[in-house]
């Protein structure tokens, strides 16, 4: 499970730059990256604030940072499956 993660880790700067060149093309890109910035936002709001409730006690904060990575990780994900779904509805399309 920790090589995964780490690979998901080490892939996701790799989605996300696939994903902002496929939907580049898109007429909703802005939408669409103002819609991500903000879900991260709220994501890290959250991750600061409040990770003490699903970490419980974390003296070091390593719980709190690795839920940020997940949460990140998570998001880009989602976001990469989102633009594969525009660039095939698109190429169908035309």
């Amino acid at each position: 499970m920790a090589t995964d993660f780490l690979i998901l880790l080490l892939l996701s700067p790799f989605l996300l730059l696939a994903t902002y060149l496929m939907t580049a093309k898109s007429k909703s890109f802005w939408k669409i990256f103002v819609a991500h910035t903000v879900a991260f936002i709220i994501y890290m709001t959250f991750v600061i604030n409040y990770s003490k409730l699903l970490t419980g006690h974390d003296e070091y904060g390593l719980g709190q940072l690795g839920l940020g990575i997940l949460f990140i990780i998570v998001h880009i994900i989602i976001g990469f499956v989102h633009g594969l779904l525009i660039t095939l509805k698109r190429r169908q399309s035309q």
